[in-house]
């Protein structure tokens, strides 16, 4: 049976990063960020005045923010556990593997079951920026090498790890994804959807919309959470190498069509996937996130309208 309108906008999993709202407690943040009119986050550590990457495990505090989301009404869907996975410094690539260790019994105690984690790339100075040897075999190897390393912590503790596609690390777009997923030969590998991290010029998201519509048709069994950003209109940029990376914005502030985004999810994804808000401050989240809530009453009306005309007797869709 379908979804009525009222049913879909109940359970509409709308979140942000944990990070762009700052409180001195864990029950002030999530107080705030149900406030705001968030119901879910994808949580970071550094929340808790520790690194994000933790170097022990003190269970009290991580119990005092699973308690203080659980009374809030904010589901934890989703925690960071980003490092590049191909640094070239063993020494620190070791100890950031034990930390994930960390990480995964710390997801546990809060109730989430995925731990968000960066592909790599070979830039040894910012794991987000981009390295012509990111498309060479070699590291290809390295990094499924790496990331076998974090599925057996993930095996160990029952999780799951989240990849993003994205152009600056070796996966980065849906079709290496889907290699990286077919060669590990592992389920529990999940999809962070993010559209604005799928474009580089000369592509442009006004033009190439079906770049979406392919790698959600690609991913769609495996994402597990998406990510709400924009790309900067780059006529109003201050950058001209058209080989430079898209700048990024608030969702709603840029040149991504959100109302296809949010079609081509719904249409192609299995279940009710989180939409977690980020790259903002928290002056920008009232309008962004009326902004989603917007092309989400879009999607729901279009998918209404369309379904009654195909089947007049019935008020329900699913989408």
């Amino acid at each position: 049976m379908g979804v009525t309108i009222e049913e879909q906008n109940m359970y509409t999993r709308i979140g942000i990063f944990a990070k762009h709202i700052s409180r001195p407690t864990p029950e002030e943040l999530f107080a705030a960020i149900a406030g705001f009119g968030f119901n879910c986050v994808q949580f970071n550590a550094a929340c808790l005045g520790i690194p994000t990457l933790p170097d022990t495990l003190d269970k009290a505090i991580w119990r005092r923010a699973a308690r203080a989301a659980r009374n809030a009404g904010v589901e934890i869907v989703a925690l960071s556990a980003t490092f590049n996975l191909l640094d070239e410094n063993w020494l620190r690539l070791a100890e950031n593997f034990r930390r994930l260790e960390i990480l995964a019994q710390g997801a546990t105690i809060l109730g989430t079951n995925l731990l968000t984690l960066c592909s790599g790339t070979r830039n040894q100075q910012d794991m987000w920026t981009y390295h012509p040897d990111n498309d060479t075999a070699v590291a290809w190897e390295d990094m499924i090498a790496a990331m076998q390393t974090g599925l057996d912590v993930a095996k160990t503790h029952d999780i799951y790890l989240g990849i993003e596609p994205e152009v600056a690390n070796i996966v980065s777009n849906a079709g290496s994804a889907v290699r990286l997923i077919s060669e590990i030969g592992s389920d529990r590998i999940r999809i962070v959807f993010d559209p604005a991290n799928l474009y580089r010029p000369p592509a442009d998201p006004r033009q190439d919309r079906e770049l979406v519509s392919d790698a959600l048709f690609l991913l769609s069994d495996f994402v597990a959470i998406a990510h709400c950003k924009d790309i900067a209109d780059p006529t109003a940029s201050f950058r001209h190498n058209r080989d430079a990376l898209y700048d990024h914005v608030p969702a709603g502030t840029g040149i991504l069509d959100y109302h296809h985004y949010l079609s081509e999810l719904g249409r192609l994804t299995s279940g009710d996937v989180p939409l977690i808000l980020h790259g903002l401050n928290e002056n920008q989240i009232p309008a962004s996130l009326a902004f989603i809530r917007q092309r989400l009453k879009e999607v729901n009306n279009f998918s209404n309208y369309y379904s009654g005309l195909k089947h007049p007797a019935s008020g329900n869709f699913s989408i």
